[in-house]
């Protein structure tokens, strides 16, 4: 099938990541198909991020390059890429991730064959340094999408995913109050407004999402700053559900927020003062709408044993999916 006549825009936000840069814009010049443009948004990077960017796509017309002046988030970038986009169809990049030949041409397709959808989702691979150096493929999209997401059982990823731009305008685009879980709030956001959109699991992967290990300088205030995002993403959407058989799965979310720093805990990336620190600030008051009569049972229980270092393989599992009951 000859896809043609239709335009796709890569979204692309990018703050200090001059390390990866030239392989990412390279993985984008490299489509087997001429249906695409390419806009980057710098955050005001305080590496050799532009001076990168300048040098990989010089001469090369189908990028467009944003300088911020100010630093104002990945997702005022985005929203800033979407209103200068030329293209119907819409991906988001993470300025580390990489894409195949073939992907422009693989989405285009499944749009031509599906006009009727607001979105779809494609499996997505992971790597380290180099592809093919991990397994993980992001293809599980079983169950009930908006539950998964609402507890924080994230069934897709950003760059899964290819938006009809009138779609994401009518969505409104990235809420930039949102400091974390950016994408987790619009893909929930959409499923909340009943959008239309497809799945395929099937998929041979064709983008790739990094895995950094060396990006997080100081574990403590990660820490903070992921719980901070997960309550926020609570905070909000509380108030947008009226369904409490939906309003439940929050729970979720609000496990996650122990989850991490336990884990952390556990490998001996954050010490016990930093770790009862984190969970000071995870057990508000302002949550407790959340709990029901046995929550604050198995979430005292899960806390005392992971603080004693007691730990087995599924343990996270397995007390999430009491907490939800």
């Amino acid at each position: 099938m000859i896809v043609n006549n239709i335009l796709i825009t890569i979204i692309v936000p990018n703050y200090n990541k001059s390390k990866y840069l030239e392989e990412t814009i390279n993985s984008i010049k490299s489509q087997n198909s001429n249906n695409w443009e390419c806009i980057i948004v710098d955050d005001k990077s305080t590496d050799e991020s532009i001076k990168t960017i300048k040098k990989t796509i010089k001469n090369d017309d189908r990028f467009l390059f944003i300088s911020q002046k100010i630093n104002r988030g990945a997702s005022y970038c985005r929203n800033l890429g979407i209103k200068y986009s030329q293209g119907n169809y819409i991906v988001f990049l993470d300025s580390d991730d990489v894409i195949s030949g073939d992907f422009i041409f693989n989405r285009l397709k499944i749009f031509k064959l599906n006009l009727y959808i607001d979105f779809a989702v494609f499996p997505m691979g992971t790597f380290y340094e180099k592809l093919g150096d991990n397994n993980f493929i992001w293809n599980n999209f079983k169950g009930n999408h908006l539950n998964r997401f609402l507890s924080h059982d994230l069934p897709w990823a950003l760059c899964s995913v290819i938006w009809k731009k009138e779609s994401l305008n009518r969505l409104g685009g990235f809420n930039e109050d949102f400091v974390r879980l950016q994408d987790v709030e619009l893909h929930t956001k959409a499923l909340l407004n009943n959008f239309a959109y497809t799945t395929f699991s099937n998929f041979i992967p064709d983008c790739f999402y990094r895995i950094d290990n060396n990006r997080i300088n100081n574990y403590l205030q990660h820490c903070l700053n992921d719980v901070n995002g997960k309550l926020s993403y609570i905070d909000f959407f509380t108030t947008k559900i009226l369904k409490k058989v939906n309003r439940k799965f929050l729970r979720g979310t609000y496990f996650e927020c122990y989850s991490l720093p336990f884990n952390l805990y556990y490998f001996n990336k954050i010490s016990k003062s930093d770790l009862l620190i984190i969970l000071s600030s995870i057990a508000t008051p302002n949550f407790k709408y959340l709990f029901n009569f046995s929550s604050d049972k198995i979430i005292n229980l899960y806390c005392f044993l992971r603080i004693n270092r007691i730990y087995f393989k599924g343990m996270d599992r397995i007390f999430k999916y009491l907490f939800l009951i």
